[in-house]
């Protein structure tokens, strides 16, 4: 299972990683949120980090259970965790509208796959 779960989450990280490099007004207007300069910047920025995290997973998805695998399932399950905290943080403030309620729900799935599965 943990095979699948890192294949789908490698895939998924390389999409977010040409998104945020390429169209990043784009992915931060799908929230709701201004796709101004400071947030083009951050955006591209964390970019390259999701692109780490594909190349990783990628890596390690046929990786047999064991402490390197179990480490790298939580620290993804954790990420994962968190991102879906600040996205329904900022939902509760009024800074980003429904879509990021969707995108956490994906996110916690995610993050409770890795949880399961390292």
């Amino acid at each position: 299972m943990f095979r699948y779960v890192a294949t789908f989450v490698a895939v998924v990280c390389l999409v977010l990683f040409g998104l945020l490099m390429g169209w990043p007004g784009s992915y931060t207007g799908t929230y709701g949120v201004a796709g101004d300069a400071g947030a083009t910047f951050m955006a591209r920025r964390a970019s390259p980090m999701f692109l780490g995290l594909a190349v990783m997973l990628w890596m390690v998805r046929d990786a047999g259970a064991g402490p390197s695998r179990r480490a790298i399932g939580l620290g993804i399950a954790v990420m994962f965790a968190g991102i879906a905290a600040t996205g329904l943080f900022e939902y509760a403030r009024g800074v980003a509208n429904h879509a990021i309620v969707v995108a956490a729900v994906a996110e916690i799935a995610i993050a409770a796959a890795f949880w399961r599965t390292a």
